[in-house]
């Protein structure tokens, strides 16, 4: 197998297909409800967010929701809110809809937060991404995230390139040029 259809493989396997109903985080767990066909933005750090949400224990019993209220509103990325369900918001749509099951560690952790919610509780929290405003490119958040996410993208394409070029070369059977210390080297024989 060529080197190049070797970097697709590895290329196809690291980016996948995104449009996995379950996936892990951590301990996170993230359930894909409901996703629109059309999905043009996602949201990242330094975005601001509204989010129609119903928290649950993990009894079924709902102890906290926006339904029927304004939506929460957050800027991602500031801690404004529990770990898990700022990691659980990244990566949406307007209008996709997930289940989040969030381990007391990234919720309201040894204590919790009573009376609502009892120490070390795993909570369930059903969201739906109902409003999305981009960061400005060039805000603190999302241009680290901008960077964070190009800078290995770039490499990454110059590595499948490199190789590209070298499995050309060798197909081709051209014989390398030599640098003068291997040309002075030679005549020495």
């Amino acid at each position: 197998m060529s080197h190049v259809a070797i970097c697709l493989l590895v290329l196809l396997a690291l980016v996948g297909n995104g449009r996995c109903a379950k996936k892990q985080l951590g301990e996170l767990a993230i359930e894909v409800v409901e996703k629109p066909d059309s999905c043009a933005e996602v949201a990242a750090s330094g975005d601001a967010v509204a989010i129609e949400y119903t928290g649950k224990r993990l009894t079924g019993e709902t102890f906290d929701t926006s339904r029927g209220k304004a939506p929460f509103k957050f800027k991602l990325g500031e801690g404004k809110t529990i770990p898990g369900f700022e990691q659980g918001i990244v990566g949406m749509c307007v209008g996709e809809k997930r289940v989040l099951t969030i381990p007391p560690h990234l919720g309201y952790g040894d204590a919790g937060h009573p009376p609502a919610i009892p120490p070390k509780a795993t909570l369930k929290f059903d969201v739906e991404l109902v409003e999305l405003n981009k960061a400005p490119l060039l805000s603190s958040g999302s241009f680290g995230t901008t960077l964070s996410t190009a800078v290995p993208l770039f490499a990454f394409g110059f590595i499948i390139y490199y190789l590209y070029q070298k499995a050309q070369a060798e197909d081709t059977g051209k014989p390398k040029k030599l640098n003068k210390a291997t040309k002075a080297a030679g005549k020495r024989r």
